[in-house]
């Protein structure tokens, strides 16, 4: 055998010489060795491009078809034989030989670009078969990727305005989750945003991993932050075969042998993370990278869409609310100036009083303006409240922890709980609170209650909710938050795990007690 057939031997599954009535007039060994049915769908894909160069002689000389066969998917890459300007010479049918005319096939294959004058007749084609089952398979989960990425973002933004953002997250994050096992065949994984202002990690939808214990934190960082911490600091994918050889690896799945990372990117800003574990050895490749790294772009753009929701209906909510009180600062002093002048000019004692209630009106609507304007410091009708001095004795002797940096809010609600007859210790940030709760526990003794803001420094509402729980499970949560903002998903993750119920800022003072006392009054006194 000539070096010339030796190579047509090695040509995909097989070469093949084909007429334009579908006679296969020449193979070599690797095509004759195929089943009938390959064999009848490669002929007619063949003559579907013999008849393409007919019907356009300007049509490109070399045209590609793809066929499905005994379960495998076909590609067949073709070029028109020309004739010889002293007439047209067909080769003979060889099966099982490759010697003849192969130096001739082998020049006709190797100038797929050779040119024909549009009067010349194609009546026959060279043809390569190959195997692409691999490719197309690719191709297939790469359009399944996209199609449930296009999915994740078919958001009805009207619909979204007029949804609590918990079930705005919890929606997103069933169909992520969702396609994440379904579509890419992952079971272990999590996502994780990174806090910008921090370079936190900040987990937001998980899988399968056991979570970072309280206090624990991993951040967008090359040294001492896992794997994770380097994609989202470097941007580039990692996937690695074999744990055990990785000192940089942090484990997150018991028993995990092999583990994927890669970006979540926003265009070309890296945003989180997308984190993969496996307790089979080598479990994932290239292929299991780039679906995943198409994916991850999809839900970085949900997340960002849901995010910048948020951030707008605070920001509008805000403007609105310090428009409002602006707007009303100069009707309510006029208002308060003439019951003044009123009070002042009657002679009739109820007529006086009458006044006086109307000026302590005027005031209480001009603070409940301005609080509505700082959400922040949204607990609404303390004040009030207080002066009516109701106490109700399921609040008598009951311990309370608060936890917020805003000392306004944090003094208030200690004040109001107080006057209830209830033990309040106060916190100004997740770290202490989670302090506390653990040596409380230590000492045997536990919260009946636990009013959290979601949003503080050191830890998050998410983290004192969960210390909250392994110091004393039976203890109930409210979670606290500016108009629903919820930077660390932490309503979320803690509505999966037993949180009582979570209140958006601004707070009427009767809101809070009215949960609190639903959240007691399932809850014997302690001894």
């Amino acid at each position: 055998m000539n070096p010339a057939s030796r190579t047509l031997e090695l040509l995909g599954q097989g070469v093949g010489i084909v007429e334009a009535t579908g006679e296969v007039v020449w193979m070599n060994h690797g095509l004759a060795q195929q089943s009938p049915e390959t064999m009848r769908r490669f002929a007619d894909t063949c003559t579907e491009a013999i008849r393409a160069w007919q019907r356009l002689p300007n049509a490109a000389r070399t045209l590609r078809g793809a066929f499905r066969s005994d379960g495998s998917w076909y590609e067949v890459i073709m070029t028109p034989m020309v004739p010889e300007a002293s007439g047209a010479q067909t080769a003979s049918p060889t099966f099982g030989n490759t010697t003849g005319n192969t130096a001739g096939i082998m020049s006709t294959v190797a100038d797929g670009a050779t040119q024909s004058s549009p009067s010349t007749a194609i009546h026959t084609a060279v043809a390569l078969l190959v195997d692409a089952t691999a490719t197309r398979k690719v191709q297939d989960r790469l359009d399944a990727v996209d199609h449930a990425g296009s999915e994740l973002l078919r958001i009805d933004v009207e619909e979204l305005r007029s949804q609590p953002a918990p079930e705005r997250l919890r929606a997103l994050e069933s169909r992520v989750v969702g396609a994440t096992r379904s579509v890419l065949g992952f079971d272990h994984f999590e996502y994780r945003l990174t806090e910008r202002r921090t370079g936190q990690l900040e987990l937001v939808f998980c899988s399968g991993l056991v979570p970072l214990g309280i206090g624990e934190r991993i951040f967008a960082r090359t040294e001492a932050n896992g794997l994770s911490g380097i994609v989202a600091s470097t941007g580039e994918s990692i996937v690695c075969t074999d744990v055990s050889k990785e000192p940089r690896y942090i484990r997150g799945l018991p028993g995990a042998q092999s583990t994927l990372t890669v970006p979540l990117r926003m265009h070309e800003r890296v945003i989180g993370v997308l984190n993969v574990e496996s307790k089979e050895l080598a479990r994932f490749d290239d292929e299991d990278r780039i679906g995943a790294e198409l994916l991850g772009r999809y839900v970085a753009l949900a997340l960002q869409t849901l995010d910048l929701l948020v951030a707008e209906r605070c920001d509008t909510l805000r403007a609105m609310s310090a428009t409002l009180a602006r707007e009303a600062a100069g009707p309510l002093a006029e208002l308060a100036n003439d019951a003044r002048a009123f009070h002042t000019s009657a002679i009739d004692e109820t007529a006086r009083e009458r006044a006086l209630r109307m000026v302590e009106h005027v005031a209480r609507l001009d603070e409940l303006l301005r609080n509505v304007g700082i959400a922040q410091r949204g607990i609404l009708g303390a004040e009030e409240f207080m002066r009516e001095g109701k106490v109700d004795p399921v609040f008598a002797g009951r311990t309370v922890l608060v936890a917020d940096d805003d000392e306004t809010t944090r003094t208030t609600v200690r004040e109001v709980f107080e006057q209830q007859g209830a033990i309040v210790s106060e916190c100004p940030d997740g770290l202490k609170a989670i302090t506390l709760l653990r040596a409380r526990a230590n000492s045997g003794q536990h919260f009946d209650l636990v009013i959290s803001d979601i949003r503080m420094p050191d830890a998050n509402g998410y983290e004192v909710f969960r210390a909250t729980k392994d110091a004393s499970p039976e203890t109930p949560v409210i979670l606290m938050t500016a108009f629903g903002y919820d930077p660390n998903h932490s309503i979320v993750r803690s509505s999966q795990e037993g949180l009582h119920c979570f209140l958006f800022k601004p707070i009427e003072i009767a809101q809070l007690l009215d949960e609190a006392r639903k959240a007691l009054a399932a809850r014997p006194m302690r001894a």
